[in-house]
């Protein structure tokens, strides 16, 4: 039987529960605060909280049931776009005989490689109502009106592709494991191949596109840089830019109000989360690969296997292609953009020689590097703790251990910057404005996904490993660093490095905390999109994304980090 669970891991493990769990309170009591935090004159008031949910004294922007409608509509439409052309990708590579169909497998990784940002700023320079290349050289010429992206209507559209490709990967999975018997059946039966997709092949599909539809949605709602991009402009608000903007835009701070919105984005949140829950209990009820012998075959299209095609490159041009060659062509440019003439004739290196040479960047760039690496190694420690404490721990409330430890699935990065601001100023103020604060939002809002990917490889470890070692006298600790640790080695190198390169594109958690000296680089970039450095803007996009990229090659192809949680 195993020993006693080190103190180490059960300090580490309290430490860890406080830092998710005292936020929350502050960011309850700043509801109810009067002044801003830190201030031992405020007093307690319902304000903030009657305006919330009443809207008196509100623009009507800010109306929460405006926010609401908006939030809503936003994530659940731009998911459901992302899942439909997920579930067409998934079923056109897995299930058909559409030719070249394994190339177009390891694209939607590519995505992955690029700022979560690009996508959004590239299409504000493709459909800008005034200056949009597209509108520019293409709908103005051809007498067409002008797209306008800044809007609802474009945000879901750039949120839609920006999850596509992560709708594809949980997706993928089901079709590229599905027991096509039911299918063949249905096809000798004489169902044709858009009956036997209906009425059998969805079905089958459903609860693994539900629970990836939430998932998405879950995304959606804690989304900022789509907002803050392409809805800011246009004075469409969600949770997120609304809170941003009473933190960042509003004389003086409401910090009232925005801990307010934050308390009700939180509840959204958590029902989201809730349901998320729900839908993947339930997919163990849909089993399609059982103890049965199975062999996935393809779908003969006949001739409409090459309009499957062209659905396969449309959406790489449109998703990845045209995104990624704008900014490109951005960066080079010496202004926005030219009209009348050909921008190819406009072309400079000067925008990478300001964007290597400014001071700023530089630092930020710095800035961002250690910030991941360190979030990467204590979130992993942490997690590793947690999950040992939690699955192999004998002690007495493990399970509310892990319960606090998932609670930051619905607590987006914003909301907790938010809340560690009211926690710092008034329980540890030296900290606040400083890098300390950016790592333990880092470490929070990465947590519960390197417990998962910990957990998941804990429980495949049999325990009598560790039995043998207690009974030759080793500690818990012991044996976690000489038998788990050494065990557990390739997980711990998928989160160290997935941990690092999500805080290397965090903006959500970041906004709030940096200050002058501690800036990183995607608030750098929002900054200069912000002040009409475009070109600059766009320089330092690509730059961004080549780092990304290079670091991405490494984890998968030096370290073998398969960067799933």
């Amino acid at each position: 039987m195993a020993g006693r669970t080190s103190p180490i891991l059960l300090v580490t493990s309290a430490f860890i529960s406080v830092l998710i769990v005292v936020p929350i309170c502050f960011l309850l009591f700043g509801m109810f605060w009067t002044s801003f935090p830190g201030d031992p004159n405020g007093t307690l008031s319902t304000e903030f909280v009657v305006k919330v949910f009443t809207g008196e004294g509100v623009p009507r922007h800010f109306n929460t049931l405006s926010l609401l409608s908006n939030t809503l509509i936003f994530s659940s439409v731009s998911s459901t776009m992302a899942v439909a052309i997920a579930f067409m990708l998934a079923w056109i590579i897995h299930r058909t005989n559409t030719p070249g169909r394994r190339f177009f497998d390891v694209l939607p990784l590519i995505t992955f490689m690029f700022p979560a940002m690009l996508g959004d700023i590239a299409w504000t320079f493709l459909l800008s109502p005034n200056a949009g290349l597209i509108n520019l050289y293409v709908n103005h010429p051809l007498g067409l009106p002008p797209f306008n992206i800044y809007g609802m209507g474009g945000m879901i559209w750039a949120q839609g592709l920006s999850l596509t490709a992560l709708a594809y990967l949980l997706i993928s999975a089901t079709f590229g494991t599905m027991d096509p018997t039911l299918e063949e059946a249905a096809r000798i039966s004489g169902a044709r191949n858009r009956q036997t997709v209906l009425k059998v092949t969805l079905p089958l599909a459903v609860p693994s596109i539900v629970s990836t539809w939430t998932l998405m949605l879950m995304i959606g709602l804690n989304s900022f840089e789509t907002p803050a991009f392409i809805g800011l402009p246009a004075k469409v608000y969600v949770f997120m830019n609304a809170i941003y903007h009473k933190m960042s835009v509003d004389v003086p701070i409401d910090y009232g109000g925005a801990a307010a919105l934050s308390f009700v984005s939180l509840l959204l949140s958590s029902v989201a989360v809730a349901f998320y829950l729900m839908s993947t209990r339930r997919l163990k009820r849909f089993a399609v690969v059982t103890g049965k012998g199975y062999r996935p075959k393809p779908i003969d299209l006949g001739k409409a296997k090459y309009a499957a095609l062209g659905f396969l490159l449309v959406y790489v041009f449109v998703g990845l292609v045209l995104p990624v060659a704008t900014m490109l062509l951005m960066s080079f440019m010496k202004f926005y953009t030219v009209v009348g003439v050909n921008p190819l004739d406009y072309l400079t290196l000067k925008n990478y020689a300001f964007v290597t040479s400014e001071p700023l960047m530089l630092r930020s760039a710095t800035n961002s590097f250690i910030l991941a690496g360190v979030a990467g190694v204590l979130t992993t420690g942490a997690a590793a703790a947690m999950s040992y404490v939690a699955i192999r721990g004998h002690m007495r409330g493990k399970r509310a251990l892990e319960f606090i430890a998932a609670l930051p699935v619905a607590y987006p990065g914003m909301i907790f910057s938010l809340a560690l601001i009211w926690t710092a100023l008034f329980l540890f103020r030296p900290i606040y404005g400083t890098m300390t604060m950016l790592v333990l939002a880092y470490i929070v809002v990465f947590l519960p996904y390197g417990m998962r990917t910990m957990a998941n490889s804990m429980i495949q470890i049999h325990s009598e490993l560790e039995e043998v070692a207690t009974v030759s006298g080793a500690s818990s600790l012991t044996s976690m660093r000489k038998i788990m640790l050494p065990l557990l080695r390739p997980a711990l190198i998928n989160t160290l490095m997935l941990v690092f390169i999500q805080s290397y594109r965090q903006l959500g958690a970041a906004i709030l905390l940096v200050t002058p000296s501690t800036f990183v680089l995607p608030v750098v970039i929002l900054h200069w999109w912000a002040s009409g450095l475009l070109v600059a803007l766009a320089a330092a996009v690509m730059i961004y994304g080549a780092i990304l990229v290079a670091i991405v090659m490494f984890s998968r192809y030096f370290l073998k980090a398969s960067l799933t949680f």
